[in-house]
């Protein structure tokens, strides 16, 4: 044997040593990355139950169907992906006693209302998920973005995706325009007494947390009860009350309850008052029931990051700071007070504040 087929030899073989050593390096630095270990983990789970997926939010079906065909077509091994409406204390309940009585609800994922965090976790229905958000957070693509870190709950049980902000809502074929509300203290200007709705299910918790604007907040709810507020229950309900004339206004409602009617020609008009109160919204926790743990993860994680751009453009849920968002102009240049994942563990504590102040029957 020659000395230039040795030396050829060893070069084969130095290269395949190399190759090895360099797969094995990529094959570790996968393993030891968190986000490709959940993906690989969500399609493990898919792969048990057929591509099928059934979710629950609160969200309409014709805003949430748009975004999770956008997270479907992300995820190809997700075949079958279905959409049902849970938005109601009273059904958190009501599932919440079929997990009871050994019964398995139909949603793989669900978004649990706050008011009912408490009594599922006495239950032992929130697990801790089986990837730290933290570090999944950091080992995102780099096409993916960034997640907001005042949405990670501390304790690592979700993330708050969606961007919540809260103003007024009036009828502008009533409300002659230099009439019209351009601050909150406007709802309680004595024109309005007895004529204005206001919801008694909490969305101003950003503003009761926010120390700047705590003071003001609690005044301005007794201000409401004063002026002879009308309480009832139901955004879209609310909303299509004040389009239809019964209300000229309402004052505490979702941006993303009243712009689907705007949109569709309702005589509606939303403004975002100063201070605007923007809640870390749509915060899915991982469900003892469920098989598809590391899939609830990952939608939430795709929601808060990637999927951004869309829950803007398909469900009015962006954050205001985003120039693609279509509040950012409305909220420019005005303080935004925020409920980020410790306001949210909060609920409870604001709710029933929130419900003393307004006298509400049955507040202990």
């Amino acid at each position: 044997m020659n000395y230039q087929s040795i030396r050829g030899r060893g070069l084969l073989v130095l290269l395949m040593v190399l190759g090895f050593i360099l797969g094995n390096d990529r094959l570790g630095s996968a393993q030891s990355n968190p986000f490709k270990q959940l993906q690989s983990a969500a399609k493990a789970e898919m792969s048990t139950t057929n591509g099928k997926l059934v979710v629950g939010m609160e969200w309409p079906a014709s805003l949430a169907n748009p975004v999770l065909a956008e997270f479907k077509k992300d995820h190809p091994f997700i075949s079958d992906l279905k959409y049902k409406r849970e938005r109601r204390v009273e059904n958190m309940q009501r599932i919440l006693m079929e997990v009871q009585q050994g019964r398995r609800p139909d949603y793989d994922i669900l978004h649990i209302s706050s008011e009912s965090w408490n009594d599922y976790e006495k239950a032992g229905l929130f697990p801790k998920p089986p990837f730290d958000y933290k570090a999944l957070a950091k080992s995102l693509p780099a096409d993916w973005g960034e997640v907001d870190s005042r949405g990670i709950d501390p304790k690592g049980y979700f993330i708050a995706a969606a961007g919540l902000a809260r103003g007024i809502a009036y009828n502008n074929q009533i409300v002659p325009a230099n009439q019209a509300p351009k601050q909150w203290n406007d709802c309680l200007d004595a024109k309005w007494k007895g004529k204005f709705l206001l919801d008694p299910r909490n969305k101003l918790q950003a503003l009761q947390h926010d120390p700047k604007t705590r003071e003001f907040i609690l005044k301005w709810i007794k201000g409401t009860v004063a002026n002879g507020a009308v309480l009832n229950r139901g955004q879209t309900e609310n909303l299509q009350k004040v389009a239809g004339g019964e209300f000229p206004l309402f004052c505490g409602v979702n941006y993303h309850s009243a712009m689907p009617l705007i949109d569709k020609g309702a005589p509606l008009t939303f403004i975002l008052p100063d201070p605007v109160p923007l809640e870390f919204g749509t915060q899915i926790h991982v469900l003892k029931w469920s098989k598809t743990p590391a899939t609830t993860q990952l939608l939430i994680l795709w929601m808060a990051s990637k999927g951004q751009e869309v829950i803007e453009q398909k469900g009015y849920r962006g954050m205001p700071w985003s120039p693609k968002s279509r509040k950012f102009q409305m909220a420019k240049g005005k303080y935004i007070a925020i409920c980020d994942a410790n306001c949210v563990n909060r609920s409870e504590q604001y709710e029933k504040e929130y419900a003393d102040l307004l006298n509400l029957p049955g507040v202990r």
